[in-house]
């Protein structure tokens, strides 16, 4: 009875793990298309010129979003030292170099 109950059990757990892949498969298919139509990527672009597009389509918003919110982590981190916290120049660090790497890859795609 028991050895029938872990075969079971182990083809209900493959069944499981099977069905899950094939949602997120289809799931990041879909996400995909929608990231791609909203950031305006041409479905007709191919090789480097898509990649290029692409990276440029999603990275341009991020830079935005990164240079507004890095003050924001300036002052939170000086906070942080200013009451004694040891992360403090952690959360400086982060986000200035989240600034320069998005900044440094702004510049290589343009």
């Amino acid at each position: 009875m028991q050895l029938i109950n872990r075969i079971t059990r182990r083809v209900r757990i493959g069944v499981g793990v099977v069905l899950a892949v094939l949602v997120a498969l289809a799931g990041a298919r879909v996400g995909v298309a929608i990231v791609a139509k909203a950031a305006g990527i041409p479905s007709n672009a191919q090789g480097i010129g898509g990649f290029v597009n692409g990276a440029k389509a999603l990275v341009d918003p991020a830079l935005v979003m990164v240079a507004a919110v890095a003050p924001l982590a300036l002052i939170a981190g000086g906070l942080v030292l200013l009451f004694g916290g040891r992360r403090g120049m952690q959360i400086i660090g982060t986000s200035l170099g989240v600034l320069l790497v998005l900044g440094s890859v702004t510049a290589l795609i343009n």
